[in-house]
């Protein structure tokens, strides 16, 4: 798959997740096998003049690339000049994000807001074309709610005005993460636009992945809150989408390598406190495969260090 001038190895992605899909996160995923890894979603207007918080939530490297920043926003020179930073940060790609349920965005008409207006995604994504050169791709949902479903006519305008792919997650935006997707939205944009079309929900193993692109003729996936916890789902799936062997779930041991691993880059990414403050949810997303899951879950609460935290999964994970 080419998304413009940027060449994707395999089908297999990494979505954008808020406060999820961080810098060492995506280190990790793109280790495992994803092809290509997004950042989190972070206001344009904060990217725009140069927010210190905003600059480093767009932190990259070319050790992960192909990568996407993403940014949100309803206004067109903001949202191209926030664009223009997330270029000079190094990103291959700058992703548009016109589908977040959050509240607070959808009440400033930003988000999933605007999936009920076509013409001004259009607007928008014209803007942001006309002021980078790498490309500029857009993440929508199915529409504002079931009764209006708005992803064709949106994929196609934004096809005119020069966005080289399209990410769809198959749920409306009233509908947020609650019930399940439904994939036939991702085969009728996927008819509907020449450009490359991936997609999004209820992928939660890796031969959901495999189902996905078999159904809707997609031209990728991309792997959400199904990789919490199970950064492995990428190396699965490409297996298996490349015609490979079924790799093995993780044992506890590599679970706990890696977990290891993601804990120490962000105590070095967000220094003592905020890491501290992350560590519990962090954690216990890889932690739910262990029997004494209750016992951890409670002891990581009371952690104060990483090398108190290293004795502790030592304890669970290896014995």
């Amino acid at each position: 798959m080419r998304i413009g001038s940027v060449a994707v190895s395999h089908p297999i992605t990494l979505a954008p997740m808020e406060e999820h899909t961080n810098y060492p996160f995506r280190l990790i995923c793109k280790q495992l096998g994803a092809s290509l890894v997004c950042g989190e979603r972070v206001d344009a207007c904060d990217v725009a003049k140069r927010d210190r918080r905003a600059i480093k939530l767009l932190h990259t490297s070319p050790t992960e690339r192909p990568s996407v920043g993403q940014i949100s926003g309803n206004d067109p020179k903001i949202l191209a000049e926030a664009a223009k930073v997330v270029a000079e940060q190094g990103f291959s790609i700058v992703d548009l994000n016109f589908e977040c349920p959050i509240r607070r965005l959808i009440g400033r008409g930003e988000g999933g807001a605007l999936m009920a207006d076509p013409p001004a995604i259009a607007r928008l994504v014209e803007a942001v074309v006309r002021a980078v050169d790498i490309p500029v791709t857009l993440k929508i949902r199915s529409g504002p709610d079931a009764e209006r479903e708005t992803a064709v006519e949106i994929a196609q305008l934004a096809e005119r005005a020069g966005a080289a792919a399209v990410d769809v997650h198959a749920r409306s935006v009233a509908q947020s993460y609650v019930g399940g997707p439904d994939w036939s939205v991702v085969t009728r944009v996927k008819q509907a636009v020449q450009i490359p079309v991936m997609g999004s929900g209820g992928v939660r193993e890796a031969v959901d992945a495999i189902r996905f692109l078999k159904e809707t003729g997609a031209d990728g996936v991309a792997i959400g809150r199904g990789c919490l916890g199970n950064p492995w789902i990428f190396q699965q799936a490409r297996s298996l989408v490349t015609g490979g062997a079924t790799v093995a779930s993780p044992n506890l041991g590599e679970r706990a390598r890696v977990l290891l691993q993601l804990v120490a880059s962000e105590f070095d990414f967000y220094g003592n406190h905020l890491a501290l403050k992350r560590l519990p949810r962090v954690a216990c997303y890889f932690a739910k495969a262990l029997p004494d899951f209750a016992s951890f879950r409670e002891a990581v609460q009371k952690v104060k260090n990483e090398q108190e935290f290293k004795r502790l999964v030592r304890e669970h994970f290896v014995g």
